[in-house]
């Protein structure tokens, strides 16, 4: 006789169906029993649990697919979009202050801006409204540097655009943390290219500044009175002139001496249209003047807070890598330096215009900031390492004759860097193929 109180709890009966006739009511029934083991209850869990999983994993892997294949699309359409005479300012800002000194500026008849403020949410409200503007496509072929990029009124084959401004306010991005000068940059950069794919258009140089950085430009005096200047003085000169004249028109100026400070983003826009670098900064940002008397220099280790990026070379050297955040907001740009060894050689230093002033303000900088790399990521070419060492310590190469130089352009660059150095995993900062 069984022991139905048995110390083994065994919750166990036949797996087998009975079948019967319920004698009382005289209806058909079936009686079944199922033996419920630890072992059964075990395996019930273990492939739900695998089901689970399958499912979870099928359905991230179709996701990260998913953004890969968008995001490659994302470059393809971009790519296919024509690039305008037209560049575009993005301004790392600390609040509706700092801003509002730009909105004496922006827009201007050459460029667009974009603001992200960190600090406290800002508006638009005192910038100028937008104006209608008639933009050739731009490419850095030598007979564009006399030719009209610009117009208020149609020309032929030109693309009818709006100036505008861009506003992003870090509280409203609903973040859990908060962001670095690394990140807000990357997230500046994302929304321009987002930008262009509504507006189905490229602009020619995206111009990443701090927010605290002013400019003053001398030579702007010396174009605009002395007759005798030539292009071949000077290759930028007549777009900076005629940059002048029209963004007078649309705002109304009646002293040629109004707002000297956009005069000298009108002239670094003439510069980057008529000389078409990879990279370009302004003294300052590059160390000081080599040659007092020489407007461009070749220089490779730059500062952030000014850097200007031709629109076909910003692959090689963005998204910034925010690895190192945590002990240095400096690394991010070291990292930058190493990446544009694929565009060594036409990194420009312009002396036409300087940086007068920047706020320096606590952020974290511990240690040295090329050290902490891992020498083991693959920033650059295998046959370029050994200049990663001299590219973290000097700042200045060679004079360059502007007039004389033909300019950048993707085709420059070794099939190498084409191929395996347009790309950078944000995470891991490993550069690979697109």
């Amino acid at each position: 006789m069984r022991n139905d109180l048995s110390s083994e709890v065994d919750f166990t009966m036949s797996d087998e169906c009975l079948s019967g006739r319920n004698d009382f009511e005289q209806k058909p029934f079936v009686k079944c029993t199922f033996g419920l083991t630890y072992r059964r209850l075990l395996f019930f869990i273990v492939l739900i649990f695998f089901v689970i999983s399958v499912f979870y994993f099928n359905f991230v892997f179709t996701i990260d697919k998913t953004n890969l294949i968008l995001r490659k699309k994302s470059v393809q359409t971009t790519s296919s979009f024509p690039k305008l005479s037209r560049t575009l300012y993005l301004f790392l800002c600390e609040n509706q202050h700092e801003m509002n000194i730009y909105s004496k500026i922006f827009p201007t008849v050459s460029s667009d801006a974009i603001f992200y403020c960190w600090r406290e949410n800002c508006n638009s409200s005192l910038f100028h409204s937008s104006f209608v503007l008639h933009v050739q496509i731009w490419s850095n072929h030598r007979k564009q540097r006399t030719e009209q990029l610009i117009s208020l009124e149609k020309q032929s084959s030109s693309y009818e655009i709006k100036s505008r401004i861009f506003i992003i306010n870090e509280k409203e991005l609903n973040r859990t943390g908060k962001g670095t000068w690394t990140t807000s940059r990357n997230d500046l950069y994302q929304y321009a290219i987002n930008q262009e794919i509504k507006q189905k258009w490229r602009w020619s140089y995206y111009i990443f500044a701090d927010g605290d950085v002013h400019l003053k430009c001398p030579l702007n005096q010396q174009l605009l009175t002395n007759p005798t200047i030539t292009d071949h003085e000077f290759p930028f000169a007549s777009h900076f002139i005629s940059f002048v004249r029209l963004n007078s028109r649309l705002k109304n100026y009646t002293n040629s001496n109004e707002n000297n400070e956009e005069k000298c983003y009108l002239l670094f826009d003439s510069f980057l249209l008529s000389i078409s670098p990879a990279i370009a900064t302004v003294t300052g940002s590059s160390g000081p003047l080599a040659y007092a008397s020489v407007m461009t220099q070749i220089v490779y280790h730059i500062d952030a807070m000014f850097n200007a990026i031709h629109r076909d070379a910003l692959p090689f050297v963005l998204p910034y890598c925010p690895k190192y955040d945590h002990r240095t907001w400096w690394t991010s740009q070291a990292v930058f330096v190493y990446r544009s060894i694929c565009l060594y050689g036409h990194s420009i230093s312009f002396d036409g215009c300087q940086i007068t002033s920047q706020i320096h303000r606590p952020y974290p900088r511990n240690g040295n900031p090329w050290s902490i790399i891992e020498t083991n990521l693959n920033f650059v070419p295998k046959h370029l390492v050994q200049l990663q060492g001299y590219m973290g310590q000097s700042h200045f190469v060679s004079v360059l004759v502007s007039h004389n130089y033909a300019g950048w352009n993707f085709e420059l660059t070794s099939e190498i860097c084409r191929k395996n150095h347009t790309k950078m995993n944000i995470e891991t900062c490993l550069v690979g193929e697109n």
